[in-house]
């Protein structure tokens, strides 16, 4: 078949890495991709990092849709009963023991799409800090948050649960609970939502370039191991200093103000340089983590795996009411790297209507030929 208005590259590097769960002669699914990576992406506050991040990543991934492509991986990888393992939480210097809400909240939601989309088990390693407030967030987002030892025990058909366990900070202690994990649980895929990252150092910093080390869980090494032993890796960033970057580091290293050169005395620069199958960019991390589950929601044709506008916002009032601060301002208020919550859930209602593309799904005199020629119905995935 003709594929219309795309590169065939594109279309090309889609076939080899996805073809067991997509329908790549559907292209309503790859349009579906497109304007959800356009969505959460869009430089909001101006910053004018996202755009060449997301390029990079892009250009990286042969040209493919990061959020559809990520969608596409974790459905082919995961099986019911499987376990996904999720990391994410920045403790903020000078806000001890107060994490972001950025990061948490995406977390809860993707986590909520695997659990009842995949029937996945989930795991979720954080700083013991922010264990409470990422079980909270579990719970709004309608998980049983059970312990990592009924989480063994569980095959997640009956029930979506999730358990929170401790990640490490010291980097051998780190090591064997990844390794422990990996193992014990039967991990499949590994994804990373705003944790920092660590750089060819091994030294993790804020994007401003101060050294946070000492107060991070090691989540380089829960990469690494995963990798090692053939289990997808997804990094969700928003500024090129996040976990599973790597993929991007060239670009973060030479866009950053302190990319290649942090100001601490590691001298390498804040860009991670952790390895990764994939790197996800949004302007707000969760954003990018709410694209990964539209794209299940489309893949499943689940619609309900979009969160709600009313579910969006009582996930920030837990996330504030839990010791979630804005890692923009650092208020306790219900916005994320200085974003509004009414923007949050604009993010989220479009997401939905994208999910809807009644035009696409059902052609009619006003869609495009890319629509009308590549696309007459819309077929669950086999």
């Amino acid at each position: 078949m003709r594929k219309i208005g795309y590169p065939k590259t594109r279309m090309k590097t889609l076939t080899r890495e996805v073809s067991m769960t997509l329908n790549i002669e559907d292209q309503f699914l790859w349009q579906l991709g497109e304007n959800i990576d356009r969505l959460v992406t869009i430089d909001v506050m101006s910053y004018g990092v996202i755009g060449p991040l997301f390029e990079a990543a892009r250009e990286v991934n042969g040209g493919a849709p990061l959020c559809l492509s990520a969608a596409a991986r974790l459905r082919e990888r995961v099986k019911p009963g499987d376990t996904v393992l999720l990391t994410t939480g920045l403790i903020l210097p000078g806000h001890y023991p107060y994490g972001e809400t950025d990061g948490p909240i995406g977390t809860a939601v993707l986590a909520r799409a695997l659990a009842l989309g995949l029937g996945a088990r989930v795991l979720v390693a954080v700083e013991p800090e922010l264990m409470a407030v990422n079980a909270a967030l579990l719970r709004t987002a309608e998980l049983q948050v059970i312990s990592a030892e009924a989480l063994a025990r569980e095959d997640g058909q009956l029930r979506a649960v999730a358990s929170v366990v401790e990640l490490p900070r010291e980097v051998e202690t780190a090591r064997a609970a990844s390794a422990a994990w990996i193992a014990e649980y039967g991990v499949k895929a590994v994804v990373a939502i705003e944790k920092p990252g660590a750089n060819s150092l091994a030294i993790y910093h804020m994007v401003g370039g101060p050294d946070i080390s000492a107060d991070v869980g090691k989540g380089q090494t829960l990469f690494e191991v995963a990798r090692e032993n053939g289990v997808l890796t997804i990094g969700i960033g928003d500024r090129g200093n996040e976990l599973g970057m790597g993929p991007i580091a060239a670009t973060a290293r030479a866009l950053l103000p302190r990319g290649s050169a942090c100001g601490c005395p590691c001298g390498r620069g804040v860009a991670d340089e952790t390895e990764a199958d994939l790197a996800v960019l949004a302007t707000v991390s969760n954003w990018g983590a709410y694209g990964v589950a539209a794209c299940l929601a489309a893949l499943l044709e689940q619609p309900d795996l979009i969160q709600s506008s009313e579910l969006e916002t009582a996930l920030f009032a837990t996330a504030v009411r839990e010791g979630g601060v804005d890692g923009m301002t650092g208020r306790a208020s219900p916005s994320a790297d200085g974003v509004a919550l009414n923007v949050h859930v604009g993010v989220v209602h479009m997401l939905a209507e994208i999910y809807r593309g009644q035009s696409a799904r059902n052609p009619g005199p006003f869609s495009t030929p890319l629509v009308r020629k590549g696309r007459s119905r819309h077929q669950r995935p086999g």
